[in-house]
């Protein structure tokens, strides 16, 4: 029998980083659309209701949590005058290691770091024909950083196809780099060295949001933390942080305008839009933590860019991105199609969605330990089923047999 090569599976709770995928899209389109018809592209606007978004989506499902999930669990196993004892002793047996300043310091990076992702977005400069996705392209390097913290800051294990898909992802990540030198159009309007400012940008908006994926997972993994809690003073601390800096720049200027030169009925669609905006960014960062906390920072960060090869296929088509000398590249595009592509798949046998059976790179998948360990389970049944007779010979259950 020819063994097989490759093939898909599916992760229990798969329907988190799906999730997560969604919401990113659908916040992604609602901007595009409102820069598009409404011109409004405002990042200090967004930075606040991005916030509030966080705090009343970790507010909302954190007391739902509070008030019904945990109460009916054990009322369903025990009288109702012994709920409160059993919460409050379940409280207790959780192991944190941290104390609580110490966990509200964290939360507090956790807002910090976020911010400082916007804050640099902000002030990104807009070069003349700079690909308008290069920083999406870049955007993979997300995933290195949060495997690096994982490994080395959280002393948490990779596996055999864990390390293969990160030198793949590495190796695709300097194709992209030297492709951008080969393809960029050096001249009076960008020159290398502001190039190289546009890697270095992008890079520590990178760096910033693997911060945040690291201090969450710590929350997570060694305080047991609520990650709905946390979100919600993330939310909180976030929103001042972006109070404060916009108390020297004025962030109702761009609404002020479109309130001006636009009609009453534009300006009203913007505000609902906005307040869209606020539920679809309060629902991604709920199941972006919910990601995190039961996968890794590297499923997050993989559900992010794994529809890349639509996206720049979209912007090739329309004539929005892989411009040389005004024209479509075809060279420029394909090759980066190609290397989204495979960027793409690798994220997909990062997380065990996708499992190669080559070198051993199965071994070590959830996927193959899990029938390892029925087989273990199933021939320890089947010793304890043997029966030693009066003639010291072995006798075994024939209906067991028939069900293995």
């Amino acid at each position: 029998m020819k063994k097989k090569i490759l093939s898909f599976a599916t992760r229990p709770n798969l329907k988190y980083p799906l999730q997560y995928m969604i919401y990113c899209v659908l916040r992604d389109i609602e901007q595009t659309l409102i820069e598009n018809y409404l011109n409004f592209s405002d990042s200090l606007m967004y930075t606040p209701l991005m916030f509030i978004g966080e705090f009343f989506g970790g507010l909302i499902v954190y007391l739902y949590q509070k008030k019904f999930i945990e109460k009916k669990i054990l009322k369903d196993a025990c009288p109702n005058k012994l709920v409160n004892i059993l919460l409050k002793k379940a409280e207790k047996r959780v192991k944190i290691i941290d104390t609580k300043p110490k966990i509200i310091f964290i939360i507090f990076c956790c807002s910090f770091f976020d911010f400082i992702q916007f804050v640099i977005s902000i002030n990104a400069p807009q070069f003349i024909n700079v690909s308008a996705s290069v920083s999406t392209r870049l955007g993979e390097v997300l995933i290195i950083f949060d495997a690096l913290f994982y490994y080395f800051a959280l002393k948490l294990p990779l596996k055999r196809h864990q390390i293969f898909s990160l030198i793949v992802l590495s190796s695709c990540l300097l194709i992209v780099i030297i492709t951008e030198f080969i393809f960029q159009e050096i001249n009076i309007f960008i020159s290398y060295l502001d190039f190289i400012h546009v890697f270095l940008l992008s890079f520590s908006g990178r760096f910033f949001g693997s911060m945040v994926d690291a201090n969450e997972k710590y929350l997570f993994e060694y305080d047991n933390f609520n990650p709905f809690y946390a979100l919600l003073f993330e939310g909180l601390f976030g929103f001042l942080l972006s109070v404060i800096y916009n108390i020297f720049y004025n962030p109702f200027e761009k609404i002020n305008e479109i309130k001006k030169n636009k009609t009453s009925s534009e300006f009203g669609i913007l505000i609902f839009c906005l307040i869209i905006y606020v539920i679809l960014s309060g629902l991604k960062n709920l199941f972006r933590v919910n990601t995190t906390k039961i996968f890794t920072p590297m499923t997050t960060a993989s559900s992010e860019f794994i529809l890349n090869p639509i996206y720049f296929i979209i912007d090739f088509v329309l004539g929005n991105d892989f411009i040389k000398k005004g024209k479509r590249n075809y060279a420029y595009f394909f090759i980066n199609i190609i290397i989204s592509i495979i960027i793409s798949f690798f994220c997909l046998v990062f997380n065990e969605f996708a499992i190669l059976y080559i070198c051993d790179l199965d071994k070590d998948t959830h996927l193959q330990i899990s029938k390892r360990s029925e087989i273990d389970e199933t021939f320890n049944n089947f010793e304890e089923l043997y029966i030693i007779n009066d003639n010291n010979s072995f006798a075994f259950d024939i209906n067991f047999m028939n069900k293995i």
